[in-house]
């Protein structure tokens, strides 16, 4: 199991928490995360497995106890990953942080952007706009993108939790207008409007944080393409890690599954199970995340000069 993905779990997460204020039994882990959690001390005890069986924790006994520490080998190689990112919360306050590849980042009567090889199908067009939302005056990140099928099968393949787990990640729910809905180790929220095969907006939950709002936009176009819209609006002014920008953070979270993996998915170039079941990071990636990163940076840092 890669680093990140045991880490995406929010309860492997907590149990490492724990750990690094000191060796902890496993009965007191168990104790903490069943009244936080409300999950069974055999579930605790298959999470710390997982955690000891990736070299996230170490065990010894003691006695009829067992002892559990944070083993730091996992970790390094988390942090090995993050490094080429570290010039993003490094550098000098107030020194742009990027200096974008591909373009320069424009103004526009909505907001700043920034587009990919224009005109081509595989464009990526990325903006930063402000709205009202429920929670207040927010910033938003716009992504648009083409895609070389029809308004049917892209719909279906962003609402339809089994087609969506095929590309994105495990989505469970009531999933209907006024439900609710929880995607796997990331935000959850409730569903505002859905207009099949159109517009889906959504709450989007992270923590303890304010709401943000999510809106899904297709538009059919005469040669059989799709057109996807997708706006994150976010009252935030930070990321969940309290130092990347909040618009830059949710720019470059949905940028990769949408030009990378949803692209693949609908020409039938992903297996037909779970992307969870085999999904591992590679190097293109990477790249592919570095130059979001920077492109997303270019256009957040241009709006707020204006």
């Amino acid at each position: 199991m890669h680093a990140f993905d045991v880490l995406g779990d929010p309860v492997r997460r907590r149990i490492l928490e724990l750990l690094a204020d000191g060796e902890r039994s496993a009965g007191e882990v168990s104790a903490v995360v069943q009244e936080e959690f409300g999950i069974s001390q055999p579930a605790v005890s298959q999470h710390l497995r997982v955690l000891r069986d990736n070299g996230f924790a170490t065990v010894r006994a003691e006695g009829a106890r067992r002892l559990y520490a944070v083993d730091p080998t996992a970790l390094q190689e988390v942090d090995l990953w993050l490094e080429r990112y570290r010039r993003f919360w490094t550098q000098p306050p107030g020194r742009p942080r990027h200096r974008a590849r591909s373009g320069k980042a424009r103004t526009s009567p909505e907001g700043w952007h920034m587009t990919d090889r224009p005109g081509s199908l595989t464009e990526t067009h990325r903006e930063v706009r402000r709205r009202h939302i429920a929670a207040g005056e927010a910033r938003t990140a716009l992504l648009r993108r083409r895609y070389d099928a029809p308004i049917e099968d892209v719909w279906d393949a962003c609402t339809d939790p089994n087609r969506i787990n095929r590309w994105l990640v495990e989505v469970t729910g009531d999933l209907r207008v006024g439900g609710t809905f929880r995607l796997e180790g990331n935000a959850s929220g409730e569903i505002l409007r859905c207009e099949p095969p159109r517009l889906l907006t959504l709450t989007w939950v992270y923590g303890d944080r304010p709401a943000d709002e999510v809106e899904l936009r297709l538009i059919p176009g005469p040669d059989g393409h799709t057109t996807l819209e997708l706006e994150h609006a976010s009252v935030c002014e930070t990321a969940p890690d309290g130092v990347a920008d909040a618009i830059l953070g949710v720019g470059v979270g949905w940028e990769l599954p949408l030009t990378y993996s949803l692209p693949m998915y609908l020409r039938g170039e992903f297996p037909d199970v779970p992307v969870a079941d085999w999904y591992e990071p590679t190097a293109e990636h990477e790249r592919l995340a570095d130059r979001s990163g920077e492109a997303w940076a270019a256009v957040v840092e241009a709006a707020k000069q204006h």
